[in-house]
């Protein structure tokens, strides 16, 4: 009797263990940049969408001479919409010629509790968050000041370079009055 029991049992354990293999072989698996570990349901969420605009804003305002600065960009571009590549590109060789002639660094700081996701339309946010952004030339300031990063983004279809499937319909960084030197304020 004993071991029919057994043989019930581990012959339950062994269906379940199969039913559970094959549940989670079927449920798909979404890899976002930036992204804090967890579990996830299936789609994009505002947190999913929220973790992309971070990982884009740091990948077109942060980078560290015209090497630095191409692999980014290179990166960002493969999130641009068809019809904002186009202008990305174009914003991207401006700011290359100053990378360049001037051995520039960029940094962005973000500051969290600025940050504003909303959602404009099914399938289509605006996102913003403000910040410092200091530019070094040859490895001194050349500029800081007050700034906010402002994406517009669009839900598309997941590809190889950019398995989120958020697209990037516009990045704007607007400057604000320039900051103080940290060893002047008092």
């Amino acid at each position: 009797m004993l071991l029919l029991i057994t043989i019930a049992s581990v012959s339950v354990a062994a269906c379940s263990a199969w039913s559970v293999r094959q549940t989670a072989m079927r449920m798909p698996v979404l890899v976002v940049p930036g992204a804090v570990a967890g579990v996830y349901s299936p789609g994009l969420t505002e947190d999913n969408v929220r973790a992309a605009a971070r990982y884009l804003v740091g990948l077109g305002t942060s980078f560290s001479g015209v090497r630095g600065m191409d692999q980014r960009f290179d990166e960002l571009e493969a999130f641009a919409s068809p019809h904002f590549l186009s202008r990305l590109q174009v914003a991207r060789l401006a700011l290359r010629r100053d990378v360049e002639t001037q051995n520039q660094a960029r940094v962005f700081y973000g500051s969290p509790d600025s940050e504003r996701l909303s959602q404009t339309f099914p399938g289509r946010f605006e996102y913003a968050i403000n910040g410092r952004r200091i530019v070094y030339a040859s490895g001194l300031t050349m500029d800081s000041r007050e700034a906010t990063v402002s994406l517009k983004l669009a839900l598309g279809v997941p590809s190889e370079k950019n398995r989120t499937g958020v697209l990037l319909e516009g990045f704007e960084v607007s400057d604000g009055a320039p900051m103080k030197p940290v060893s002047a304020i008092r």
